[in-house]
């Protein structure tokens, strides 16, 4: 009876000494969310503005991976940042005209627990563009924290 108690005790010991890992499982890279705004002229010599792109190839500047490549009716992105430094880099490809974004931030690293260790959440500063298909940028929301939040609206002139 003494062993049975004593296996019931170690074993509720090691029950109750875990915690879930639930914040573990989460993506642990939170992403800089763009939407689009466009302006074109249409046939009949119209305005016409829309808010999504016909082909979209996108790359991170000093990264041989493509994040996007020629990707039809898009209407925003979820970019990465960099943590190791306070600038990021994109060529945004717009139907074959390159543009390049520049995107400076500050990191936030937050302790999660010592199982997930941190994650890195970034807050823009300031974002600089070329000015072949991109017209300006509105920084909508400088705090980069997670997915459903709009970060930024690029305006966009063909």
């Amino acid at each position: 009876m003494k062993k049975l108690s004593l296996y019931i005790a170690c074993l509720l010991c090691l029950l109750t000494a875990c915690e879930p890992d639930t914040e573990c499982r989460q993506e642990e890279t939170v992403r800089l969310k763009v939407t689009f705004l466009c302006d074109s002229v249409n046939a009949e010599g119209e305005k016409v503005t829309f808010t999504s792109i016909d082909s979209l190839t996108l790359q991170g500047v000093g990264s041989d991976s493509i994040l996007r490549n020629n990707d039809k009716n898009v209407s925003s992105l979820s970019l990465p940042l960099r943590k190791d430094t306070t600038l990021t880099q994109f060529a945004v490809t717009f139907n074959n005209v390159l543009d390049t974004l520049t995107v400076r931030h500050t990191n936030n690293q937050q302790f999660i627990s010592l199982a997930c260790g941190c994650f890195v959440y970034h807050t823009v500063e300031e974002v600089t563009h070329t000015t072949h298909i991109v017209d300006s940028v509105l920084i909508v929301n400088a705090a980069v924290e997670n997915y459903e939040q709009n970060n930024l609206q690029l305006y966009l002139s063909f």
